[in-house]
């Protein structure tokens, strides 16, 4: 009788028995692990060596050189750079060139009394000073240079003057803890520094390392980008549109082309069209800003007010694409009529050789580019007709989610002559995966709350000037909730408060003061005597006493009214859980902004949409731990930590790798 070959009772071989029955000899060799060898990528070719290729100014030395745009209480460092010399700055600082050219971000500047404010952080791409040729010298600036570097000037070197740059930027790493610390070296990069340029949060970078990545310009970048012209009257005046997919770098070109333009123009103006990742706003808005400075730093580091808005109130316009079409519209007849060609003079230099008569148009779409979104964007280039048009293909990731397009309508006739560049995207790095686009539009609120705007003239005046106001500091030594605000009427200080978005038309009158409760509004200026004749006013509605809110009512036409800025109602008094108001008290409205004081006085209108504070800026974080003051258990307005009571008070878990019988 045979032997079964298996029995459910028999006992299972045990592992150790394994090795044993199999005697054949083990022929593997055994390597001893190696470390893995990171590749070599050099940033900074430069080896300073003081009084040779670097040198150190007292605050003295700097005054005697006697240029207006220097700091002259501020000690400074002078870089001598040779010919492809690199040199690669991590931190805040502000340069300018003496003598030479220098290469930064794909643009190369000349010697210029100007000065360039650089916000390098390790959460964007770090810029590359590199030397390049140049035929002006320091001569040309009528600078006095000390008898000690006079030798500077005889020599073929590229001479950059570098001060410190102290705006309270890295103190939104303290309100945002994702990005603490992104301005100082990682614990990788400590052993990568070189030496010390004698400047407070400016540090010499090496090598790469895995959390760092640097600015390359693309070969296909380099050659659509506009050439210097060799006389002025060469320089067409164009509309500039830039388009491409999510994560492909559309807006590190756009910023790129904008600072090519400044190289030939003494103004741009860049017509921003993307409301996730705005360049100058937090988003939730289309905005015309006129840019004089050049944009050496992330979107965080430069909010601008604008000079022509309209408010949408999210970042995708898919629930009012009517209303975004028709502000980008509006902004570009405001281009055409009050921007492109100007005769204001205000801020412009006299002895500038740069075009001054003329304004080109940088238009940046978004990046939604599937649907609903081809459509919009297809919309936008009738709308703007641009001359060049520059289009970026889609990352090699994304080859299976993007979609070829349907063919596009043929472009009007007046727009055959416009010029197609096809862009190759960016390569993906270790940035889109250490912060995610919804992190940088958190950090672009916050950075516009906490931001210090100076006061500019003209903004009382209907027709504001075409000047740049941008944030000059941030105050980060109090939370949001401990700053003090404006204490206002709604009744007497608003005509309307109006909601939009999705869902926004079935709040009822009585809800409005919990739903404006700790919300991002847009402030909005329109026109007296404007939305008593607007036929969208619904003829069931009724307005309460206290907030003038009328409910189902659509925004303020874009052709009466701008959007300022955006403010925060922190607290509405009528839902205070500690101090109610008294019976017959009026309504008021604890309110946030950052905007001038006579811009705020010009608002006559809140619109809130779907944006909402971040969480980061619901929380007072100045323990000396580093956690929450009061720790997690105090109570933090609109924030709540725990479990829920009850049945079904916690989050539903929902199983997608369970299928029913009939699913398998």
């Amino acid at each position: 009788m045979s032997q079964r070959r298996w029995s459910p009772s028999a006992p299972l071989m045990d592992s150790s028995d394994e090795g044993e029955s199999d005697g054949a000899p083990d022929d593997t060799l055994e390597v001893p692990a190696q470390p893995m060898k990171k590749p070599l990528h050099i940033l900074s070719n430069l080896h300073p060596t003081p009084n040779e290729n670097i040198f150190f100014l007292t605050p003295d030395e700097v005054n005697a050189i006697d240029l207006s745009s220097l700091i002259p209480t501020l000690p400074a460092t002078i870089i001598a750079l040779g010919f492809k010399e690199t040199v690669c700055l991590l931190g805040t600082y502000r340069f300018c060139v003496l003598q030479g050219s220098v290469a930064c971000s794909g643009v190369v500047l000349s010697p210029s009394p100007r000065i360039h404010r650089v916000f390098a952080p390790r959460s964007s791409p770090l810029p590359i000073l590199e030397g390049a040729i140049g035929k002006d010298s320091i001569a040309g600036l009528n600078l006095k240079l000390p008898p000690r570097l006079r030798p500077l000037a005889q020599a073929p070197a590229t001479l950059l003057l570098i001060q410190e740059l102290n705006t309270g930027v890295k103190g939104l790493g303290r309100i945002c803890r994702t990005f603490n610390g992104v301005f100082e070296p990682s614990r990788w990069q400590k052993d990568e520094t070189l030496g010390s340029l004698q400047l407070p949060g400016v540090y010499l970078i090496a090598e790469q390392t895995r959390d760092v990545q640097v600015f390359s310009l693309p070969v296909s970048w380099d050659l659509a980008l506009p050439p210097p012209p060799t006389e002025p009257s060469d320089t067409p005046v164009g509309v500039h549109l830039v388009k491409g997919p999510k994560r492909s770098g559309k807006s590190t070109f756009a910023r790129t082309l904008v600072n090519t333009l400044l190289t030939q123009y003494q103004r741009v103006a860049f017509l921003e069209c993307d409301l996730g990742q705005s360049e100058f706003t937090p988003g939730g808005m289309v905005a015309l800003n006129v840019v004089h400075k050049s944009l050496f730093g992330p979107p965080f580091t430069h909010p601008t007010l604008p000079n022509y808005a309209h408010f949408i109130g999210g970042s995708t316009p898919r629930s009012t694409p009517s209303h975004y079409i028709s502000a980008i519209q509006s902004l570009v007849e405001s281009y055409h009529l009050d921007v492109q060609l100007t005769s204001d003079p205000m801020e412009l230099e006299d002895d500038d050789a740069r075009i001054s008569d003329v304004i080109p148009l940088v238009v940046n779409t978004m990046g939604w580019n599937k649907g609903l979104g081809a459509d919009l964007t297809q919309k936008i280039e009738e709308i703007v007709q641009p001359t060049v048009i520059y289009e970026i293909e889609a990352p090699a990731s994304f080859e299976r989610e993007w979609a070829t397009p349907a063919p596009a309508p043929p472009y009007p006739p007046q727009n055959h002559s416009a010029k197609v560049f096809t862009l190759q995207p960016i390569p993906p790095s270790v940035l889109s995966m250490n912060y995610t686009p919804a992190d940088h539009r958190a950090l672009c609120i916050l950075s516009y709350f906490h931001a210090v705007f100076p006061d500019a003239a003209g903004t009382t005046t209907g027709d504001p000037p075409l000047s740049e106001i941008t944030a000059a500091s941030w105050t980060t030594s109090l939370p949001l909730r401990a700053c003090p605000p404006y204490e206002v009427e709604p009744a007497r200080t608003f005509e309307k408060v109006i909601l939009t978005g999705a869902g926004m038309e079935d709040v009822v009158p009585d809800e409005i003061d919990r739903v404006m409760n700790g919300a991002i509004v847009g402030l909005v200026c329109c026109q007296p005597g404007t939305l008593d004749n607007d036929p969208s006013l619904p003829s069931t509605s009724s307005t309460t006493g206290a907030i003038p809110y009328t409910q189902g009512y659509l925004p303020p036409s874009t052709s009466s009214s701008t959007c300022l800025g955006l403010a925060l109602v922190r607290s509405v008094s009528t839902v205070s859980p500690i101090i109610p108001p008294p019976p017959g008290h009026p309504t008021t409205f604890h309110i946030l902004s950052p905007l001038p004081l006579p811009l705020l006085e010009r608002s006559n209108i809140l619109v809130k949409g779907e944006m909402e504070l971040p969480i980061w800026g619901m929380l007072d974080l100045t323990d000396e731990n580093g956690g929450v003051e009061g720790g997690a258990n105090v109570g933090v307005p609109y924030l709540q930590w725990g479990k829920g009571e009850g049945l079904g008070g916690d989050k539903r878990r929902i199983r997608r790798n369970l299928m029913r019988r009939g699913q398998m």
